[in-house]
């Protein structure tokens, strides 16, 4: 049948990844098998990245919303929430090759009663993302202190090879805040705005 299609947005930084494990866990609990699917695995690969003409910039910029294949996103949950395949494998984000991996993320219609989507842009209204929203049934943002978000960030990212210290530090404040700005301007298309635990107190 039809899985209830969930989206949850938030910020670089916020927790979104690990509310939506939460939420999928609680949800399993009370009998409904969920799926979770984040939409990292359609970042463009790093070699087709660098077949653009502003290359070193796409690749410099890689999370904002033009470095995405929203409408690969946009055709697998259309398969999950419209066709009658009984299973759907979808791709994830290897950060050890910080590439996509396919077929990772395993979508069964006899089973997963509902559909949880987690991301930065599933409520952006532009560079090709305008139609994601209308997926689901149900969208969620998660509000969260960009300041706060943007210094985790920060450490998270250090692992990214090629970078010092102090070029994640520029990296974070010229691109990953960008990028939770532009992610911000999105919350009003969602259903409901939750808190993260990501705020100043």
């Amino acid at each position: 049948g039809k899985p209830y299609m969930v989206a949850m947005a938030a910020t670089p930084g916020s927790g979104k990844s690990v509310s939506s494990f939460m939420l999928a866990s609680i949800l399993e609990d009370h009998g409904y098998p969920t799926m979770v699917c984040p939409h990292d695995g359609y970042h463009f690969p790093l070699d087709y990245l660098r077949t653009f003409p502003d290359a070193d910039d796409m690749v410099y910029r890689r999370g904002a919303p033009d470095t995405f294949d929203p409408f690969a996103l946009l055709r697998d949950l259309d398969r999950i929430r419209n066709g009658d395949e009984e299973i759907i494998k979808l791709p994830a984000f290897d950060h050890a090759k910080a590439d996509p991996e396919p077929d990772t993320h395993i979508f069964d219609r006899n089973h997963h009663k509902i559909v949880l989507c987690e991301g930065l842009y599933l409520l952006h209204d532009q560079d090709g993302w305008e139609e994601v929203k209308y997926m689901f049934d149900y969208t969620i943002f998660m509000n969260a202190d960009i300041d706060v978000c943007i210094e985790r960030v920060k450490i998270r990212n250090l692992c990214i090879p090629g970078y010092t210290p102090e070029e994640i530090e520029v990296r974070c404040e010229v691109v990953d805040r960008v990028n939770a700005l532009t992610v911000l301007r999105s919350k009003y298309r969602a259903d409901v705005i939750v808190e993260s635990a990501a705020m100043k107190k």
